[in-house]
């Protein structure tokens, strides 16, 4: 079987292209072979595209393609309308894997401009009124149009499958109108570098851990607000980057937590584990509904409890008062008291540990994934 993936980053600089890049190289041990179509002008990575059988940067789709011949097309993040309807005039089945909300939100986000609270709505009119359809740039500010949001959605409705990694998912999907019967929701992986460690005594710690990209949605700032009302004696280290980073950095000046607050930065995938298991627990702070949020997924397999925002997929797979706890999103009071009560209950934090290890060794396993994708590309190609 030969897959040609689709996607403009040729790095593993986000989620999508982590997942990408751990998936290929599971496809590649069963004798799958992959080949990538990438956007040279954005993000470019030797080690990335060296998984791959061959890679070639986007030019001529059509021809491209046709001269690969892959049996299966499997798209990721392209946002280009000319690229689908080119892709559209090839005869090979189209799958796309959604990672993110470019295709339903002219912010790209989902949450709201002003409030900054989640937002859960089909897009339309009242985009507007969010104010949605103003988005900064590197040179300023660029005016998103709903009326070419919606023609790329209805092109990505002509695609043969949807692939989501959650129900959360595929309920936006249908939200917008996408075929159910062509979603197939396939939920993702920890990576096989992760493990719970018996010789790993969480309760020591008393460093809280947040990981991911530094921008609105993530709401690190939220979780700034929280940590003046925790304990003095606990810190936080904020693994990622992103352009929210200086801002956050001054706003933990002004809250005098600078000597609690260690911003470390972007930080190898394969040395997260390390960072797991020296941590107490795990933030995810989210205002934007996570689609997924695969981070959650290694902390737990690492035996590290969770403390997320419920939004999007999250009650997925973090079990609230079983492997951590579910808090208000955009609320630091909520946040603050889930974390003190973690704090406060050593003997209760020790059952998280185990709990968060338990809670991934049946599910959100690689062999699952990777053999229910093989499985989707089977069926597909044969027309079942």
């Amino acid at each position: 079987m030969h897959i040609l993936w689709i996607n403009n980053k040729a790095s593993r600089g986000g989620g999508a292209e982590q997942y990408i890049y751990n998936t290929v190289k599971h496809l590649n041990k069963v004798g799958i072979k992959s080949s990538l179509l990438y956007d040279p002008n954005i993000e470019v990575e030797n080690e990335f595209l060296d998984v791959f059988f061959s890679a070639f940067p986007l030019l001529c789709i059509k021809e491209q393609i046709e001269n690969i011949n892959p049996d299966v097309l499997y798209i990721h993040q392209l946002h280009d309308y000319k690229s689908y309807e080119e892709i559209m005039k090839c005869k090979v089945k189209k799958i796309r894997f959604y990672h993110d909300y470019k295709l339903f939100c002219l912010r790209e986000h989902k949450y709201k401009t002003l409030s900054k609270n989640t937002c859960t709505s089909k897009i339309g009119l009242s985009c507007y009124s969010c104010l949605g359809f103003i988005n900064k740039t590197q040179n300023g500010f660029k005016i998103a149009s709903l009326k070419e949001l919606k023609k790329l959605q209805e092109i990505n409705k002509q695609l043969d499958f949807f692939v989501v990694g959650s129900q959360y998912m595929k309920k936006h999907l249908q939200l917008h109108d996408f075929d159910e019967e062509k979603i197939i929701v396939n939920p993702l992986y920890a990576n096989n570098n992760i493990g719970y460690k018996n010789s790993v005594n969480f309760s020591k710690s008393k460093t809280l851990l947040y990981v991911g990209q530094l921008v609105t949605g993530k709401g690190i700032d939220i979780l700034l607000d929280a940590m003046k009302n925790i304990d003095e004696s606990y810190s936080l280290k904020i693994i990622g980057s992103g352009a929210q980073e200086e801002f956050l950095k001054q706003y933990s000046q002004k809250l005098s937590l600078e000597n609690r607050v260690e911003f470390l930065g972007k930080i190898d995938h394969e040395k997260l584990p390390l960072y797991y298991q020296s941590a107490y627990c795990l933030i995810v702070p989210s205002r934007t509904p996570e689609t997924f949020n695969l981070t959650g997924i290694e902390a737990l397999k690492a035996g590290l409890p969770v403390i997320a925002a419920d939004v999007g997929a999250i009650s997925e797979w973090l079990q609230h008062g079983f492997n951590g706890f579910l808090f208000k999103s955009n609320n630091s009071d909520d946040l603050a008291l889930k974390i003190n009560e973690l704090i406060l209950n050593r003997s209760l934090h020790r059952i998280f540990c185990l709990n968060a290890f338990k809670s991934t060794i049946f599910d959100f396993k690689s062999k699952n994934h990777i053999n229910n994708l093989i499985d989707i590309f089977n069926q597909k190609i044969k027309g079942v």
